[in-house]
């Protein structure tokens, strides 16, 4: 045994430096800090959970992801950090979970214009998120961050804005279960203490989304535009949305995530544009006239959805998103780029 003599003068010292540390971590802790925080990514294949996932290792946090397909790349280099397969009853979620901090639920096995039955949609959506939640308790999972749909839980109530607390009256089966996830994530916290921030996202768009999706009207239309090829809009292109940029998105779902102040969060610019002023953007920016052409509109379709964005404003006062304008450009920039 090696023994070794310090003055008490210094040993004090390393003391009250221990005392100090101990006394900042408990203090991180209780107020929610982040210290190395391991991250859990449902849905880390698709648009906005490749941007999240960047976005993490920026910030040097860990990083654990699931979807149904993860390309072999991405595979090799998460190994065990590395989960392929479908969102639904069966899936091993306490495996899944073991060691994580924060859980990001992006999945969705549907979108707000889809035709399947809805017993289907909940048996896809609601039941696994239930399992998932049940195991969130069991593992000690710190907090779940929900991605919510901004344009589809509030329905066509009025022509203004829409705040948090307003009534909520989804016309389309997406609608409601986004919203049957929000009310049992209040119901897990109110009974087991499990802590969660939803965020209501707007329409997001950018590099990364898919152009032939049947998401994404600004992404799509401005490959489209870009390529020469015919645009089609559904009804009369007067359908006003809240669109925002990624980078915009991600940086919101972060400071959402990490506020103390508001469990449901509106993620979006808080300005409207209706699709016929999208296509003017496009016009005015390629300096060209687009072939456009109308189709019948949809029942799905409100044809009014904005957010109101003063609770995140409050959380996160020093956050400008870019202007459509700005995020068009950026987009077009990227696609030549990546001819």
């Amino acid at each position: 045994m090696i023994y070794v003599a310090i003055s008490v003068e210094k040993c004090y010292s390393l003391l009250q430096t221990c005392a100090e540390i101990n006394s900042f971590v408990k203090k991180s802790v209780c107020e929610g800090d982040i210290i190395g925080m391991n991250n859990l990514i449902l849905g880390s294949s698709g648009f906005i959970g490749r941007n999240l996932r960047k976005k993490l290792e920026q910030r040097k946090e860990s990083v654990t992801l699931f979807d149904r397909f993860i390309d072999e790349d991405t595979r090799a280099l998460y190994k065990n950090r590395c989960f392929c397969g479908e969102f639904s009853e069966t899936t091993k979620f306490d495996e899944i979970l073991e060691g994580v901090d924060r859980v990001y639920h992006l999945i969705s096995t549907t979108i707000p214009s889809s035709n399947i039955p809805i017993v289907d949609e909940i048996r896809q959506n609601i039941n696994p998120t239930i399992q998932l939640l049940e195991s969130c308790v069991r593992n000690h999972v710190k907090d779940i961050i929900f991605v919510s749909s901004g344009g589809t839980v509030y329905g066509k109530t009025r022509m203004v804005p829409f705040r948090e607390e307003d009534e909520t009256d989804p016309i389309c089966s997406y609608g409601i279960q986004k919203l049957m996830i929000e009310k049992y994530l209040y119901l897990y916290h109110h009974l087991y203490g499990l802590h969660y921030k939803v965020v209501r996202l707007a329409n997001p768009y950018g590099p990364g989304q898919n152009p032939n999706g049947i998401q994404g009207a600004v992404t799509t239309f401005t490959y489209k535009a870009v390529a020469d090829d015919l645009i089609k809009i559904y009804g009369n292109g007067k359908v006003v949305r809240d669109y925002i940029y990624i980078d915009d998105a991600i940086e919101g779902i972060l400071n959402i995530a990490d506020n103390k102040k508001y469990d449901v969060v509106n993620l979006g610019c808080g300005q409207g544009y209706d699709l016929i002023k999208v296509i003017q953007t496009l016009e005015d920016i390629l300096d060209k006239k687009l072939h456009v052409e109308y189709s019948p509109g949809r029942k799905v379709d409100v044809p009014f959805n904005v957010l109101n964005i003063d609770r995140y404003n409050e959380i996160s006062p020093h956050h400008r998103f870019d202007t459509l304008e700005e995020g068009i450009r950026k987009l077009i920039a990227y696609i030549m780029e990546n001819k």
